[in-house]
């Protein structure tokens, strides 16, 4: 296997795990009403069924593997902006992620922080080149609550776009 292609998987392992840790330790943030936000990413959305799933990804992707911790890694067949997808179900077989990830130097097209939503009402976190984006999203009729987060080494381009469960916001609108 050429060093290209380990960094690379490397890099998407990592990027798979941390996706994996940011559903466990989300910061507590105050969900922000965003109609104009992502509900899905590529026809999956956060609370979809695992057979409807497992539909959707079987028209777009190729299956590469799966770990019961950090769930199934896919590579996309013929999207522009990503080159692989991953999935994790929760105990009720129902999305608890979907994130999509970006090889720089073998996507056609880039897609931009600014693409997935309004920035202004982001939460941002920037160290030097990396940079973070995040919106907590409330729950709304079938749709449970959820984050969407992005990450990239560029100020404007993303490498990482993911949507989660978002535990903390869920469980504080079951109290109310």
């Amino acid at each position: 296997m050429s060093r290209i292609k380990y960094l690379t998987l490397k890099n998407l392992l990592v990027g798979f795990l941390f996706i994996g840790l940011l559903t466990v330790t989300q910061c507590a943030t105050k969900a922000v009403p965003a109609p104009d936000l992502p509900k899905d990413i590529l026809g999956i959305s956060v609370g979809m069924g695992r057979d409807d799933a497992q539909r959707r990804l079987e028209e777009i992707a190729q299956f590469l593997r799966e770990d019961r911790k950090t769930g199934q890694l896919w590579r996309l067949k013929d999207d522009s902006r990503f080159n692989h997808i991953a999935v994790a179900y929760d105990r009720d077989k129902k999305i608890r992620f979907v994130t999509v990830f970006v090889e720089k130097t073998t996507v056609k097209e880039r897609m931009r922080f600014s693409d997935v939503g309004d920035l202004s009402i982001a939460e941002k976190q920037t160290t030097g080149p990396h940079s973070n984006y995040f919106w907590d999203v409330p729950a709304a009729e079938d749709i449970p609550a959820y984050r969407i987060f992005m990450y990239g080494d560029e100020p404007e381009f993303l490498t990482i776009y993911s949507l989660s469960k978002n535990i903390k916001t869920d469980e504080s609108e079951k109290k109310e």
